[in-house]
């Protein structure tokens, strides 16, 4: 986490000294593409750590509060580049920039929101299954309680029928014998 934001404000420093040199020297429209290619690449590095950490979780505070502070860093960095895009008069190119990173943002919010809309679906379903496997591991055990007891009501049936057997062949060696129940 802290190599991929490293590397994101190091790509920012890199872009700042390029805008200086940027300054100093006659650049062309050429450049200027190569400039706006790395910001564009710095940017992206940034949403896709975004979008990898919210894949998994979300933000934990420090760490939204590094993505505040790396996208503040971004827009310095973008500023810069459109006064020094304008004040040499390529503010068709500025505008073009502009317009995909917007269209480029859209398309990121728009991800990150059908990714929350994927996960709670997923955790519907879980949930959904959960209950569902709930139900069908505790019907088993009802249903496994309930023929176990029919077992124990049958067995204890069948032994107090042989006791009384046993008891009825008793009396009749007692009458046999002495002519009594009990001898």
């Amino acid at each position: 986490m802290f190599a991929e934001l490293a590397a994101i404000t190091s790509a920012l420093s890199a872009i700042n000294s390029t805008i200086a040199t940027f300054k100093e020297g006659k650049a062309n429209a050429q450049d200027a593409a190569a400039l706006l290619g790395k910001f564009g690449s710095t940017a992206q590095k940034l949403d896709d750590w975004e979008r990898k950490k919210k894949l998994k979780r979300p933000l934990t505070p420090k760490e939204a509060m590094d993505l505040s502070i790396k996208r503040r860093e971004i827009k310095a960095v973008e500023n810069k580049i459109k006064d020094h895009l304008m004040m040499m008069g390529m503010s068709d190119v500025w505008r073009d920039a502009e317009r995909i990173r917007k269209e480029s943002e859209k398309q990121h919010q728009q991800y990150l929101k059908d990714i929350h809309k994927k996960r709670k679906e997923r955790q519907r379903k879980l949930k959904e299954r959960a209950t569902a496997i709930f139900i069908i591991c505790s019907l088993i055990f009802i249903g496994w309680c309930g023929w176990f007891v029919y077992e124990a009501i049958q067995e204890r049936r069948l032994d107090s029928a042989k006791q009384r057997l046993e008891q009825a062949k008793e009396r009749q060696r007692n009458l046999r014998k002495c002519g009594r129940y009990k001898c």
